[in-house]
């Protein structure tokens, strides 16, 4: 016996069936995603097609009703105008009679030119009435083809959607890069496809719990036996590292763009991105908080004001990175490339930086208070107001490789309301400690360090 076939799901009920599952999920405090709400959506009308059947014997009274309202717009604007056209050559036609009473003959001229005048009005009014219709006629078939757009771009979102479910990564690849192509196609959804992306590798890329509650030391060890990221979840990385970030707010009203509270984040917190391949990636204010991004390759991305608190990123190569007023705080990144990297006002509070480049790297204002930086390279780096204070395994050699370093901060630091920054709380205390430094001339480089273009 031949199965019966399911009714085809519209887009549209499927999207509100998945909104509704979605907000029982949030009432509910069950974890999931839009993937698994869209599948529940999916699930439960394929087993009510009365719900289908119902949706769609509405269809016609839904396309009526916003059909008939476009009409009525549009006739209460093509009456106000002919209106206003049609109250002159009345008015005129009236003071014809009084006209032709007269008997001088500049009155006979004018009244024949005040009927000319009326005709030519008619004519006009009949013209005007003519292409308003016409571009009535052209407001409603742009109105459709935008719906006939949109109808194929939900069509191709969902089908998208469905692909990056399937268990073969051929087909998951498809999807995320048919879903790259409808954020360029549609601005106005790139957002939602972003997110889908990033619930995507949450899902399908996360560190495992047991991992996420192992003391610091063991879970490093955990990390770096992690596989790498796989080649969809690599796939979906480069989608989000580089669309057009403007993007991000498109269909957005300007006070959601302006308020703090609804600007988008994207969310790849406590995700294995091992190895994960983001050069020139904008991941500017992204959540990676406790992310794995052992050995990733980060080259002039841009992370400015990024989450990383206790992000794993040993080895990670961050050059000429922008990481300006980030937060790696209690982050690892031991043996980490940050040559040139861009950290102006980064919190490193408590940061694992052992073994770390940091040639050339702008530190200015950047917090490194209880930093551990044995063996890291400070050549030329420019710790212009950076907070030195309690940082280990700093030593004079490697300090004085600097630049500016005698502006730095190695006492205890204060927020300055005035300034906007931080400075030394016991200015006299900090200044003996800079004036130390100076006095140890075993720790003075043999070369001058040309600090010029710092």
């Amino acid at each position: 016996m031949v199965p019966k076939k399911s009714p085809r799901i519209p887009l549209e009920l499927h999207q509100i069936k998945a909104h509704e599952f979605y907000q029982k999920r949030l009432a509910s405090g069950k974890e999931g995603n839009e993937i698994d709400d869209w599948q529940q959506a999916k699930e439960y009308l394929s087993q009510h097609p009365r719900a289908i059947l119902a949706w769609n014997l509405k269809m016609p009274y839904r396309r009526g009703k916003r059909l008939i309202k476009r009409l009525l717009l549009s006739l209460q604007s093509l009456v106000r105008v002919a209106w206003k056209l049609l109250i002159f050559p009345f008015w005129l036609f009236q003071q014809i009679p009084g006209l032709f009473a007269r008997e001088d003959k500049d009155s006979r001229t004018f009244a024949i030119d005040v009927v000319k005048t009326i005709i030519s009005a008619l004519g006009l009014i009949a013209t005007l009435s003519a292409g308003i219709g016409l571009f009535v006629n052209y407001l409603n078939s742009q109105a459709e083809i935008q719906l006939t757009q949109q109808r194929l771009i939900t069509e191709r979102f969902s089908k998208a959607v469905e692909q990056i479910g399937n268990t073969k990564e051929e087909v998951v690849i498809g999807g995320i890069y048919s879903l790259e192509r409808i954020a360029k196609d549609s601005p106005k959804d790139q957002w939602t496809i972003m997110e889908v992306l990033t619930s995507y590798i949450r899902k399908n890329s996360p560190i495992p719990s047991n991992i996420q509650q192992l003391e610091p030391a063991a879970r490093e060890k955990a990390l770096e036996k992690l596989p790498s990221v796989s080649i969809p979840v690599q796939a979906a990385l480069t989608v989000i590292g580089r669309r057009k970030v403007e993007n991000d707010q498109a269909g957005d009203n300007l006070a959601e763009t302006t308020d703090p509270n609804k600007i988008k984040i994207l969310d790849l917190s406590r995700t294995n991105l091992r190895g994960a391949k983001l050069n020139g990636a904008d991941l500017k204010g992204a959540n990676l908080d406790g992310a794995n991004l052992n050995g990733a390759k980060l080259w002039v991305a841009y992370l400015n004001g990024a989450n990383l608190n206790g992000a794993n990123l040993n080895g990670a190569k961050l050059w000429v990175a922008y990481l300006n007023g980030a937060n790696l705080n209690g982050a690892i990144l031991n043996g980490a490339n940050l040559n040139g990297a861009n950290l102006n006002g980064a919190n490193l509070n408590e940061a694992y930086l052992n073994e770390a480049y940091l040639n050339e790297a702008n530190l200015i204002r950047a917090d490194l208070n209880r930093a551990k930086l044995n063996g890291a390279s400070l050549n030329r780096a420019n710790l212009n107001g950076a907070i030195l204070n309690g940082a280990r395994g700093l030593h004079p050699e490697r300090i004085k490789s600097a630049c500016f370093w005698e502006k730095a901060i190695y006492t205890q630091a204060k927020w300055d309301k005035d300034k906007q920054l931080w400075v030394a709380e016991d200015w006299k205390a900090n200044q003996r400690e800079i004036d130390k430094l100076k006095r140890d001339k075993n720790s003075d480089q043999r070369n001058p360090i040309n600090c010029n273009t710092k």
